[in-house]
């Protein structure tokens, strides 16, 4: 696929960033985008504000919330800021490539029947002082999906069924996007990424997507994910789980009546028996059976957790080389290859500049 190098229609996106306890990654997420063209929203839910030394380095297209609440809160929030055509989400430690970004929003603009655009992904880390990236098991089904079906229904069931993360993190059209953020529960049920399938769900029905065959999306294996809470259940627990009927009915009926805001109401008992549907085809789904080799790594993980510290320190580095040439992580001239065999363009000087950003946070942080 030709890649796309109008800059210009990188100011018609705003990016949010919602980040939590995490300075370093935040400000590092902030000066990457700094003067690269979208406006960037960022909303910390820290106790405790950046300094203003740091805001005073960014550049003006930067805007800096500091939001001390729940992710619920902030992720409510998040509908009132985008004024501009497109917008998109991001996690604090992970990068979008601007040229694929230009790709996303030229094919939305060029296709009014679409909703939502994205890229490919793959996984990223760092090690001795260079990106470490992995194209294989991440999200491999976004491998030419789409989801086309005129009707809502079908595109709802088709996405949970054969489910991909491709919205919560794609271009979207700004109206869109702020109608899905609208649906999106403000109550707190303690279910792990409930949010992202309400999300998936209400995207899917509200209209077409797409998913591009170039790299955009880098996805960090740096850090544990935020808001991994130990209370929380997994969505086939709580969903199973008959002192939560009431809970998940009052779920349903709000996810159901915000997807149908200024929509016709008459349907509303055939939209719920629809949305719940797919729920129940997201958790009957085949499961991905992990291969021997990553539950040996597990197993070797856990047993390495129980060692006394000193020994723990030794093996770190012998370990740490291990884990990468056993995930398959390449470097970046392998990845490209890779990518190229599968058909899926990726801007070289753009992934360099990734690399450089991330090993100079890396090399900065050890000095300290």
């Amino acid at each position: 696929m030709k890649i796309e190098k109008n800059e210009r229609l990188l100011y018609k996106l705003t990016i949010v960033i919602l980040t939590f306890n995490r300075p370093q990654y935040m400000l590092r997420s902030m000066k990457y985008w700094s003067g690269k063209g979208p406006i960037v929203h960022v909303l910390d839910g820290s106790v405790e504000s950046i300094s203003s030394k740091d805001l005073a380095n960014m550049e003006s297209n930067i805007r800096y919330h500091h939001m001390p609440v729940s992710y619920n809160e902030r992720f409510v929030y998040a509908q009132n800021l985008s004024k501009s055509e497109y917008t998109t989400f991001i996690p604090d430690d992970e990068f979008l490539i601007p040229s694929a970004l230009n790709s996303c929003i030229s094919e939305l603009d060029n296709n009014v029947s679409l909703v939502s655009c994205i890229g490919r992904c793959i996984l990223f880390n760092h090690d001795k002082g260079s990106l470490r990236l992995r194209v294989r098991s991440v999200y491999e089904k976004m491998a030419n999906y789409s989801v086309q079906h005129n009707n809502p229904d079908d595109r709802v069931l088709y996405h949970m069924k054969h489910y991909v993360p491709s919205m919560v993190y794609s271009v979207m059209r700004t109206n869109i996007w702020k109608h899905v953020l609208s649906c999106v529960t403000s109550k707190t049920y303690k279910v792990t990424s409930l949010e992202e399938l309400q999300f998936e769900i209400a995207s899917s029905y509200l209209g077409k997507s797409k998913v591009l065959p170039i790299l955009m999306w880098l996805r960090s294996g740096e850090n544990k994910g935020i808001g991994n809470d130990v209370t929380f259940k997994s969505i086939n627990d709580w969903w199973s789980d008959s002192l939560n009927d009431n809970f998940r009915e009052q779920m349903l009926d709000e996810l159901t009546h915000k997807i149908l805001a200024n929509q016709d109401k008459t349907n509303i008992s055939h939209v719920k028996k629809i949305i719940t549907k797919s729920f129940e085809m997201f958790i009957d789904r085949p499961k991905r059976q992990l291969p021997i080799k990553s539950i040996v790594i597990f197993q070797v993980a856990r047993l390495l957790s129980m060692l006394p510290r000193v020994i723990k320190d030794i093996l770190k580095r012998p370990a740490h080389t291990t884990y990468y040439n056993l995930n398959d992580f390449y470097d970046i001239d392998l990845t490209i290859k890779q990518l190229e065999m599968e058909e899926v363009s990726v801007n070289l000087d753009e992934l360099k500049d990734i690399e450089s950003t991330v090993v100079d946070f890396h090399n900065n942080l050890s000095d300290k």
